[in-house]
């Protein structure tokens, strides 16, 4: 098949997955062609049956902002011509399934849409007025709509009426490459004796960041420990400004954006992830993989990725003291923390395996090709 990829391509769950698959399908012969303001972060160049198509910005003088979505539906249009693509894939509803449903419009070539939705194009932007009806109609007109999560898929026809059919197909993990044993000497991050205790996310309010610090403070008082945070975005601020208040600084570690976060995690001895909104938990799953137990919030699609006191341990997103002490109890037991450890890997591997998923997506899309579910 003939397979455009629409994704963002900036480090976080949608853009991974999507990245992740069009990889996966490119090693399985079938050519591959992402659309996107910049390569995505993951994918690499000059690798067989894989293309990228940059979307150039249109900038008009009358307007205050360029026009990215009459830029992406043009480059679909183009790329649908040149390339005769089969199938169009769009990773989030809204801009890019609308982008395509216009472009197949304009299109000479009949095409299929396949339209994934990840999370917050339902959830957060899905539910701003203005653009309610627009996503909507990306979702209801597509050939196939799939969902990484129950929760997800219930929430959107809930919320948006949806009578078609929406398929969940969870994310997936390659066990190969997030796997234990694969990251760099502790003494980096931490001295001997000390637990890391990790933190991976964009720092927004979804993730719950400040959350993130009462829980750790909590910890300090039980056990020697270093709190590691990978990732950037709009709430560091604030979290530095927590950190004094409890005066934890020194004991907290700030190392950024990390491209291959494979090499990171396997360091932690255990992740926390208290968020108030989660769609799916990639960041769950990918620590599972790599054999590290989990304290995370017990909201939306994380109860279909971590199986409670089998491969982490939940709580409510604002119950610190309770998810502060299943930390301590981690670092505290070893042989509680190798229970959860191998018990998450080998869930990763059996329900969230690559190959299992990548199969499920590629029966999709025949399955639109041939016109029926």
């Amino acid at each position: 098949m003939k397979i455009g990829m629409i994704c963002y391509p900036s480090i976080g769950g949608s853009g991974l997955v999507a990245t992740e698959l069009g990889k996966s399908l490119a090693e399985c012969g079938h050519q591959v062609h992402f659309i996107s303001y910049t390569v995505p972060f993951k994918l690499a160049p000059f690798a067989n049956n894989i293309y990228f198509h940059s979307v150039d910005p249109i900038n008009y003088p009358l307007f205050n902002q360029n026009l990215y979505t009459f830029s992406l539906t043009a480059k679909i249009v183009d790329v649908v011509a040149d390339y005769e693509l089969d199938v169009v894939h769009a990773h989030y509803s809204i801009p890019h399934s609308l982008c395509a449903h216009l472009a197949r419009e304009i299109s000479t070539r009949d095409f299929k849409i396949i339209t994934t939705l990840h999370g917050t194009d339902v959830t957060i932007v899905g539910q701003n007025k203005p653009l309610y009806s627009l996503n909507k109609y990306g979702i209801e007109k597509s050939d196939l709509v799939t969902t990484v999560s129950n929760f997800q898929k219930d929430h959107t026809i809930k919320y948006f009426g949806i009578s078609n059919e929406i398929e969940v197909i969870y994310n997936f993990v390659d066990s190969d490459v997030f796997k234990p044993g694969n990251g760099s000497p502790t003494s980096c991050l931490a001295v001997p004796g000390e637990k890391i205790i990790m933190h991976v996310s964009n720092f927004r309010p979804p993730k719950n960041p400040l959350g993130v610090i009462e829980i750790f403070a909590r910890v300090r008082e039980k056990l020697s420990a270093k709190l590691v945070l990978v990732g950037d975005g709009p709430g560091l601020g604030e979290i530095k400004n927590k950190c004094r208040e409890y005066d934890i600084c020194d004991h907290v570690c700030f190392v950024g954006k990390v491209d291959n976060v494979e090499t990171i995690i396997p360091m932690a001895d255990c992740v926390i992830q208290p968020s108030f909104r989660e769609a799916f938990g990639m960041v769950l799953l990918e620590s599972m993989a790599c054999q590290v137990p989990t304290v995370s919030s017990d909201v939306d699609g994380i109860l279909e990725v971590v199986r409670h006191n089998e491969t982490g341990f939940v709580a409510g997103p604002k119950q610190y003291d309770e998810l502060a002490s299943h930390v301590v109890e981690i670092c505290s037991d070893s042989n509680l923390a190798k229970r959860l450890g191998t018990a998450g890997r080998d869930r990763a591997i059996a329900e969230f395996g690559k190959d299992k998923i990548v199969s499920r997506y590629l029966d999709c899309y025949e399955r639109a090709l041939n016109n029926g579910y």
